[in-house]
């Protein structure tokens, strides 16, 4: 099964944020364009690690400044100069000077005026300071020599946006190497794409940003946030957070503080209710096939809910939380529930309004956050939460989330439990081991499960908890 590690979601999207939404390419023109630059010996090596694929994959566009560490004879190099065009440029370093020469000839011979010969050492590149959108290798860190320092030296010469991508055969690298020595130089893993390539994963890294106050102080990050949203209103489509890390450097503020602010709303897109409409409305609203592999998340109803519901008796009020394109709603109301869905992608309502009306089905809709919501009391019959980004470890939304069922009612529960190693971001609410069963100990918890298994977004297995309770009595009133 294909995936992105870290679950599809929170990988693509976030860094596709961070570097610039992609533009549609067009298949064949990429075929057409691995035929004219690619040469007879790199064949093996382009079906391992596709340089059109990989490009689509970390967001390789016009206008952008990439340094490639290790180009050698330019099998990557050619297809990056030829996608970043006129506007962009390529810094392709090498310690082979042979190498280097065969390439400086290869551009000419195809064209391409963007390309910068660097030669460098074992351990620094010598690429200019603070020009690159991205620092580029495939199949080349294995084989450094001093890989902490030359990553200490690539540093300088990123932007204040800047990432470091990895192409690296899968079984050379692992993840534990890479991060240890990434976190010496001052970096650490932002994202791992893997199974896309054959035998070979993305590292992603990103400069590490030293603690500040104003990081987590809530108003002045709420300011921030509010800051990009003004900024991203007056913008014709650049509002990625690189745009606007662009916007922010012209204005004069020092890179370590523009670091600093991405670090900081890179965060808010999964907390911040207007940036969790950002993430999933684009998702939703693009052409389904209702193939895993091909959406990312499964479209039919969550697999635990439909064999829960085989236990609990139709009918009565049904509330699904966190509701998304409403695969779970509609089948919730094809059981016979009257059932209300709340989410925030507009979008994705939308689409769970159209579906149900497909199968002659009705379902209520409310675009709202969790914290504006209005649960009511003892008002639902049945709640589905499954993988909804719900803060049930707050002890406020869990008052007023149990005052909201009916004695006799139920929850039917799924979503992650946090990992100790790449962890989910703080928006998601991911459950530590254990938790659930101890903030639901009042009610009667008629299954409980925690293991790993898929889930619904693909992926390698990762820890879920899973949780059917049912609530036998009044919630007592806080004093």
């Amino acid at each position: 099964m294909k995936h992105l590690r870290s679950t599809t979601i929170f990988a693509t999207l976030l860094l596709f944020l961070w570097i610039a939404f992609l533009s549609g390419h067009d298949d064949a023109q990429d075929i057409q364009d691995q035929s004219r630059l690619s040469e007879d010996r790199e064949k093996q090596a382009n079906e391992h690690q596709p340089p059109q694929l990989i490009m689509n994959l970390v967001g390789i566009r016009s206008g952008l400044v990439i340094g490639e560490v290790g180009a050698g004879r330019g099998r990557v190099t050619v297809h990056m100069a030829d996608r970043v065009g006129a506007n962009g440029r390529i810094y392709a370093n090498d310690i082979d000077s042979a190498a280097l020469e065969y390439l400086a000839e290869r551009c000419r011979r195809l064209g391409l005026s963007n390309v910068e010969i660097v030669h460098g050492l074992v351990d620094d590149p010598r690429f200019p300071v603070n020009k690159l959108d991205l620092a580029f290798m495939a199949g080349v860190y294995n084989h450094l020599e001093k890989p902490i320092s030359l990553l200490k030296n690539l540093m300088p010469s990123l932007k204040p946006w800047g990432v470091v991508v990895m192409v690296e055969p899968a079984s050379s690298n692992p993840r534990e190497k890479i991060d240890e020595e990434a976190r010496q130089a001052g970096f650490q893993i932002e994202s791992l794409i893997e199974g896309q390539l054959k035998h070979s994963s993305i590292f992603i890294l990103r400069p590490m940003v030293p603690e500040a106050p104003e990081s987590h102080d809530r108003q002045k990050v709420r300011a921030l946030w509010l800051d990009y949203l003004e900024w991203a209103k007056n913008t014709q489509g650049r509002t990625s957070p690189r745009e606007y890390a662009v916007s922010l450097e012209s204005r004069g503020i020092p890179a370590p503080e523009v670091r600093r602010r991405l670090h900081v709303l890179r965060g808010q897109f999964t907390e911040q209710p207007e940036g969790i409409e950002m993430i999933y409305d684009p998702i939703y609203g693009k052409p389904l096939t209702g193939e895993l592999e091909k959406d990312g998340f499964k479209t039919s109803p969550n697999a635990f809910l439909v064999e829960a519901m085989k236990g609990i008796p139709p009918g009565g009020q049904a509330l699904d939380v966190g509701s998304g394109m409403g695969r779970n709603a509609i089948h919730l109301a094809g059981l016979g529930w009257d059932v209300t869905g709340i989410d925030l992608s507009a979008k994705g309502l939308e689409v769970m309004q159209a579906n149900a009306e497909k199968a002659g089905l009705k379902v209520r809709t409310v675009k709202t956050s969790y914290e504006e919501f209005d649960f009511g009391k003892e008002r639902w019959d049945l709640v589905a939460m499954i993988l909804s980004w719900a803060p049930v470890e707050d002890a406020g939304f869990l008052f007023r989330l149990k005052e909201s069922i009916r004695p006799g009612g139920y929850i039917v529960f799924e979503h992650n439990i946090q990992r100790s190693k790449n962890p989910f971001p703080p928006g998601v609410h991911a459950l530590s081991p254990g938790l659930l069963r101890e903030l639901f100990k009042d009610f009667e918890i008629l299954i409980y499960q925690e293991l790993n298994d898929y889930g619904d977004w693909g992926g390698p297995p990762i820890p879920h908890v899973r949780m059917v309770a049912r609530k036998v009595f009044s919630v007592r009133k806080r004093t």
